[in-house]
């Protein structure tokens, strides 16, 4: 009977320690920051873009580099976020069929047309002041991008699209969940996503994700858009804010410009790394 007995009591400890463990592994994850948090976000983006007019293709390969800070301005009694955004720096590479186009905000004067024609635009977003708004689930309430910087679709910061959007539950490492986004609420673009919990390590998570991408306007464009986006993300359980991540993008669309229509087929792939400061 003794026996019996503490073999009994060693399998009841085993299933506290196996209950443990998995309700260590479950969490609720969400956004849990404090108003004055700032994050130095460093994104890197190398893309290609083919695109064909008027029977003639042409081959673009792009890098960007963006440096921007994130600054929690609000909290409220929802916990949702107001979030202040700037571009801090931008250097931007483009090679067009053997032409070479460099811009960097830090040393903006050149003499080079082209180099002239990109920094007209992307320098405009320098040090301005972008606000957005989401809940602590990650979903965007309000974004006033396109009203600050002209052409806001022509460089992607962290707002747009790149946050994670938690589910509205606790959940288990190995399952999955289902979001649909609009990263800006007053288009429709839209990004279906399903995802996955990966692993929990400690103080970080492992997420993964893919999903589609849809929409009918770029840069003010009418276009029609459909595209995949796949990718990783590593977080910090405590506040949720991210500390790395990489995405694979594929996006095909077609634009009509002056009454003609322009295929384009773009491939993108997207760093990011994330400090407090």
């Amino acid at each position: 009977m003794k026996s019996q007995s503490k073999i009994f009591i060693i399998t009841f400890s085993m299933l506290i320690l196996a209950a443990q463990s998995f309700a260590a592994n479950e969490k609720d994850l969400s956004y849990k920051l404090q108003k004055g948090d700032k994050y130095n976000l460093n994104i890197t983006n190398r893309q290609t873009i083919n695109m064909n007019m008027m029977g003639q293709s042409m081959n673009l390969i792009q890098n960007i580099s963006i440096n921007q800070e994130v600054f929690v301005a609000e909290k409220d009694d929802k916990n949702n976020y107001t979030l202040e955004m700037e571009y801090k720096r931008i250097q931007f590479q483009q090679n067009a069929m053997g032409m070479e186009v460099n811009w960097d905000s830090d040393h903006p004067d050149t003499t080079d047309f082209m180099s002239k024609q990109i920094g007209a635009s992307l320098g405009k977003a320098i040090e301005k002041t972008i606000t957005a708004v989401i809940d602590s689930r990650g979903n965007p309430i309000s974004i006033n991008k396109s009203e600050v910087i002209e052409q806001a679709n022509s460089i992607s910061g962290f707002e747009s699209g790149m946050m994670v959007v938690y589910a509205d539950k606790s959940v288990k490492e190995g399952e999955t969940w289902q979001v649909t986004m609009k990263p800006d609420p007053n288009s429709d673009f839209v990004i279906v996503s399903e995802y996955k919990l990966d692993e929990i390590r400690g103080k970080t998570a492992n997420i993964s994700f893919i999903g589609t991408i849809t929409g009918t306007q770029i840069m003010g464009e009418t276009a029609d858009i459909k595209g995949t986006i796949t990718g990783k993300t590593q977080i910090n359980v405590a506040t949720g804010w991210i500390i790395s991540a990489s995405i694979n993008q594929n996006m095909e669309m077609e634009m009509e410009q002056q009454g003609v229509k322009v295929p384009m087929q773009m491939s993108s792939f997207i760093e990011i790394t994330s400090s407090n400061n």
